[in-house]
């Protein structure tokens, strides 16, 4: 199974940011340049949407920026994944609407690929981001890394 790119770049924004002091808000540009000069514009929709499963904290203005809303331990891979995850096919018969499978109903290969789904998803919530964020990268990320000047904090 693939994971979509924004899936990829939220789990380390999550390890990125629980690699934080407690309570302490980072900006977006921050977070984007620490992961590698990635895009803001998509990283504000990444950051949108991990704040609407209510793993984020987001604070506006002066000082403001995003935290973790929850501790790593208490975020289970396979529903963080499931949830990002939610409006892609696996293949085309997974599609609402059926896709353009050209084969016929009696196929098994849909039930075969939806077991497959269903136990990498249960293979991920045996982890938590917690587990993840014990790895080498984590431990080589500076946390006293420069802050952002007010004014970037401020976009």
């Amino acid at each position: 199974m693939r994971l979509l790119a924004s899936t990829d770049i939220a789990l380390r924004v999550l390890m990125l940011l629980g690699r934080q002091e407690s309570g302490q808000n980072v900006n977006v540009e921050q977070i984007a340049n620490q992961l590698g000069g990635l895009s803001r514009n998509h990283l504000h929709k990444i950051v949108q949407d991990l704040a609407a499963l209510g793993i984020l904290r987001t604070v506006r203005g002066g000082g403001g920026g995003v935290s973790l809303a929850k501790p790593l331990a208490d975020v289970r891979l396979g529903a963080l994944v499931r949830a990002l995850e939610t409006d892609q096919a696996i293949v085309e018969c997974f599609r609402d609407d059926g896709g353009g499978c050209v084969l016929d109903s009696g196929c098994r290969l849909r039930a075969m690929l939806r077991k497959a789904r269903e136990c990498f998803y249960e293979s991920l919530d045996q982890h938590t981001l917690a587990d993840c964020a014990a790895g080498r990268w984590f431990a080589s990320i500076d946390k006293s890394a420069p802050k952002a000047s007010k004014r970037s904090a401020n976009a």
